[in-house]
């Protein structure tokens, strides 16, 4: 069976009833048991096989009681906030002498050399947050130490610097390797409370390792599981009242969450509000918003990030049609590189990722500047980008990422060389087609109580833990409203919500009868679904 997205199905189970047996039959499909989903802090993996942990704990601890300046540089989208978030609140109570500073696009990625030495002269400590590994020849300018608090692949060769990064764990802590930047910070400060001996409790920094968890797409792993399933219930704890944080109850409130929260709504409403700050502006506003105490002034901060947010989504959409406009004669090519004008820079990894989703493979999007060019990188089908550009990467001022995500900058002039260099070396790289695997057939009118009780036992979802699929009896599909970006339809007695463009444009042409879907279910309102695919 295959859908009008292209790709196959695989169906993994057939009708399953029962609560429990339903329940089992998801785990197995993901390769766990039941002591997968009983995570509890205790349970987190020790933080000692991160290299360089303890020497930098002992570092920032002497200049603290010292009263030396302490500057913490971190990055602009919401795993570098969040980690900065929480290593600057922390040694803030702690009495440390700390500024947090955080890049704007227009700076781009990471350190400079004119910031380094600028630092040299201002602070006595620099500790990156989610930046720094690559920053070899930058730091190489540094005459004060530094402490690089980073989780993006490293190099060959490594900054003259206390690299704490946990990809040069050892390959058996795997589940240490795949922390987000925040889920370090956050390790950081338990040792760090202890080493300071002060009062505070750093399970209440949760929540930020949390977002910056789950907005990074970070492996849902044992360990990144706990601290994304507490961060939820200390977010839930917030939203109800029971612990004080005014600028994200506000957030999550204006958000449109108001009883429950869940991973869902992190990665879609919470991650790009916080995230739009830093792609069109200065992310410092998103910032003070997390640590904001004062309910009148995070209401301020929240409009700001609203009407940026709005001009954001107005920028993403203007630069995507752009974007298809360009690659419309590169179907047939194995990576899609498209060239906008150098504003759009901030939402150039929003138009990378849609694309890559849109067209099943790798996609460059460049803001090209007049002298240097900035570029985001998105993979597709599993494919590991960062691996494949390190044999491009002696083209690049600077780079770094991940195996799906990577960002880089190049002179402008160096762009043809780049691009057909690229797309030789994707063109000799396999690309597999990446079939859908659906959990099991369940008939809308099959779906009850017992389901939605499976579902919020399973949360959180994410990244190798992906939420459950399923696969619905033929259906009459009526189309209510929309367009490619987003359609409305019902089937029976549920609406259902579809935000995939390919899907969406093949429906508003072709048949609607007679179809089986796959979709996720909103356990949150009872009559909504989310579309995935359609029987072709």
């Amino acid at each position: 069976m295959k859908g009008i997205s292209g790709r196959e199905w695989v169906l993994l189970g057939s009708k399953i009833y029962g609560k429990d047996r339903i329940r089992e039959h998801i785990l197995k499909s993901r390769g766990v048991g039941d002591e997968f989903l009983e995570g509890k802090l205790k349970s987190l993996a020790p933080p000692f096989d991160i290299p360089n942990i303890q020497p930098a704990v002992d570092l920032i601890t002497d200049y603290t009681k010292k009263g030396k300046r302490i500057v913490i540089y971190g990055d602009y989208d919401v795993d570098g906030i969040t980690g900065t978030a929480i290593l600057f609140d922390l040694l803030k109570k702690a009495g440390a002498k700390v500024l947090p500073l955080l890049p704007s696009r227009k700076r781009g990625y990471g350190l400079t050399k004119d910031l380094v030495i600028k630092l040299n002269r201002y602070a006595d400590l620099l500790i990156t947050v989610d930046n720094g590994t690559t920053a070899i020849e930058e730091l190489s300018l540094a005459t004060i130490p530094t402490i690089i608090l980073d989780h993006h692949n490293p190099g060959e060769n490594l900054p003259n610097s206390l690299v704490v990064n946990p990809k040069l764990s050892p390959k058996e802590r795997w589940d240490l390797r795949e922390l987000s930047s925040s889920g370090l910070a956050f390790y950081l400060s338990a040792l760090l409370r202890r080493s300071l001996n002060f009062e505070v409790d750093v399970r209440h920094y949760l929540h930020f390792a949390c977002l910056g968890t789950v907005a990074d797409v970070m492996p849902m792993n044992p360990t990144n599981r706990i601290i994304v399933s507490k961060g939820i219930e200390l977010l839930n704890h917030i939203l109800k009242g029971g612990v004080s944080a005014p600028g994200l109850k506000i957030l999550m409130e204006k958000s449109g969450i108001r009883d429950e929260i869940t991973s869902r709504e992190i990665a879609f409403s919470l991650a790009p509000r916080l995230n739009a700050p830093g792609r069109i502006a200065k992310p410092y506003v998103a910032l003070r918003l997390l640590l904001e105490k004062d309910e009148n002034r995070a209401r301020l901060l929240m409009d700001k990030i609203d009407r940026l947010n709005e001009k954001r989504r107005y920028l993403s959409q203007k630069a995507f049609e752009e974007a298809l406009l360009q690659v419309e004669d590169q179907k047939d090519q194995s990576l899609l590189v498209v060239k906008l004008e150098e504003g759009v820079g901030g939402v150039a990894g929003i138009v990378a990722g849609r694309l890559a989703n849109h067209f099943s493979k790798p996609a460059v999007v460049m803001a090209v500047g007049k002298e240097y060019t900035t570029a985001s990188v998105r993979s597709a089908m599993n494919m590991d980008i960062h691996s494949s550009l390190k044999e491009v990467s002696h083209l690049f001022v600077k780079w770094g990422g991940h195996p799906s995500a990577v960002g880089f900058t190049i002179r402008t002039d160096k762009i043809g060389e780049f691009e057909a260099l690229a797309k030789d070396i994707f063109k000799s790289i396999p690309t597999l087609d990446s079939p859908l695997y659906i959990d099991m057939e369940l008939p809308l009118e099959e779906i009850n109580q017992d389901i939605y009780q499976v579902l919020r036992d399973l949360e959180p979802f994410g990244e190798g833990f992906p939420e459950p699929l399923f696969m619905s009896e033929p259906l009459s599909l009526t189309l209510l409203e929309g367009n490619k970006e987003r359609l409305r339809l019902k089937a029976k007695d549920y609406y259902i919500l579809s935000w995939d463009p390919t899907i969406n444009h093949k429906l508003l042409k072709g048949s609607l009868s007679n179809k089986r879907i796959v979709y996720k279910i909103d356990r949150k309102k009872p009559k909504l679904i989310f579309l995935v695919d359609v029987e072709d």
